[in-house]
């Protein structure tokens, strides 16, 4: 009964659930941070893609499920070029996100990197309103019937890149104010993050992670930190302010194709309704013949 209830309180039309209507939540974004930020296009002198994929809070009907693809390069006489997809499904609510980035870098000296970068794309949103419960069936907001809209969505970002130290800024939906979001309109985001890889030995490389998202309405805060041995397994660890613990480990299956495995184990409200959420990632670098843009980056770890 408390699951029934739970979906009806996430979908039911409100003034509250229009302003909470907020971007994909995923633990492995240290490694996907161009899911939020289109400066980030091109930043490596390789062909990456990423495919990521979540279940939300296991156990709990109609939970969240996402799934994500990345893929971007660098074009010599070009730029950073970049293509996101993103499907989220909520209840009865899918969310289909299609985007294309470019990002012009800028080299600062022979070790660091200044990028800025833009999207555009479309956002489909469906609602499914034969399936939803009212208090009011007189309610005028209300939807009986299965609604699609289609929409325009930009976002803008910049990044600065060091030999140790990545530090972004973005908006994704910068056309949308919170003051005019409703449930077909996700309001304007916020992402400010930052990494440094420390080098504590020849093969030993730590690189703790933060990274703040705020649709005015809401925030959150990540915290991370994930050990790398040489440059081939991955153990590490995250807190997701006052929601979840998350443990992530991966490995190289090969010298470009890298496999990762995250599990968030609830510790806010949730936590006694559902056995955590699982998130899986596979990401594949294609060597291109032309020189990197910097000689090291942390960028290189993903």
């Amino acid at each position: 009964m408390k699951k029934i209830v739970f979906t009806v309180l996430l979908i039911v039309i409100s003034p509250i659930i229009l302003l909470a209507q907020n971007d994909i939540l995923f633990s492995h974004y240290m490694f996907n941070e161009i899911t939020f930020n289109p400066a980030v296009a091109g930043s490596s002198p390789t062909l990456d893609a990423s495919i990521l994929a979540r279940q939300q809070w296991i156990g709990f009907d109609e939970a969240p499920s996402s799934q994500v693809l990345n893929a971007h390069s660098f074009v010599r006489g070009i730029g950073g070029v970049g293509l996101n997809i993103i499907n989220d499904r909520l209840g009865f609510e899918n969310t289909l996100n299609l985007k294309l980035m470019y990002a012009h870098h800028m080299q600062v000296s022979r070790t660091s990197l200044l990028s800025l970068g833009a999207s555009v794309g479309i956002m489909n949103k469906t609602i499914d309103g034969t399936k939803l419960i009212y208090e009011d069936e007189n309610d005028l907001s209300a939807i009986y019937s299965k609604e699609s809209r289609l929409r325009p969505d930009f976002s803008f970002g910049a990044e600065f890149n060091t030999a140790h130290l990545t530090v972004g800024l973005s908006s994704t939906h910068i056309e949308q104010s919170l003051g005019n979001a409703t449930l077909f309109k996700v309001p304007r985001h916020y992402y400010a993050y930052a990494k440094y890889r420390i080098e504590a030995s020849s093969k030993l490389n730590i690189v703790p992670t933060f990274l703040v998202k705020s649709s005015q309405f809401i925030t959150q805060l990540d915290l991370s930190a994930i050990f790398f041995y040489d440059n081939k397994f991955w153990l590490g660890g995250a807190y997701r302010l006052d929601e979840a613990f998350i443990g992530i480990i991966g490995f190289n299956i090969t010298k470009d194709l890298k496999f990762s495995y995250s599990y968030d184990y609830s510790a806010g409200p949730m936590k006694t309704y559902n056995d955590g959420s699982h998130e899986v990632m596979v990401s594949y670098s294609i060597g291109l013949s032309q020189q990197p843009l910097m000689s090291k980056s942390p960028r290189y770890f993903n």
